[in-house]
């Protein structure tokens, strides 16, 4: 019997050759241009192309594949999962979207509610 070893989840975003999270293709997943992935992690609007390793970037990619990592895994559905994550307004943050939290440095926050409601704490 074989073991199939699964490619860990952030895994799918990397930059090729590389230990960095690409931008485009966490841009791809979450329907963002490169200059709204730039506007969110408060970079300049060509850090995402000329410096995708720059750490401020990196830190706000890797809080939004955190994010998607538990959606995806409360959902079932990486893409239903990332609509979410954009466009659900969450009642217990002002109605604050999880990017917009994000966005605002508060990853951590999103992640705890997002794994209560997968526990069933909050929901």
């Amino acid at each position: 019997m074989s073991t199939v070893l699964q490619q860990p989840f952030a895994e799918q975003f990397r930059e090729p050759d590389t230990p960095y999270l690409s931008p485009a293709r966490i841009g791809d997943c979450f329907g963002f241009k490169v200059q709204e992935l730039a506007e969110r992690a408060h970079v300049h609007r060509n850090t995402p192309t000329a410096r995708p390793h720059a750490p401020q970037l990196q830190k706000y990619l890797q809080d939004m594949v955190r994010a998607l990592a538990v959606a995806t895994e409360m959902t079932g559905d990486e893409n239903r999962a990332a609509f979410l994550l954009r466009n659900e307004p969450l009642r217990v943050f002002g109605y604050k979207t999880a990017d917009a939290l994000i966005q605002d440095g508060r990853a951590d926050a999103v992640i705890a509610y997002l794994e209560s409601l997968a526990g069933g704490a909050a929901g």
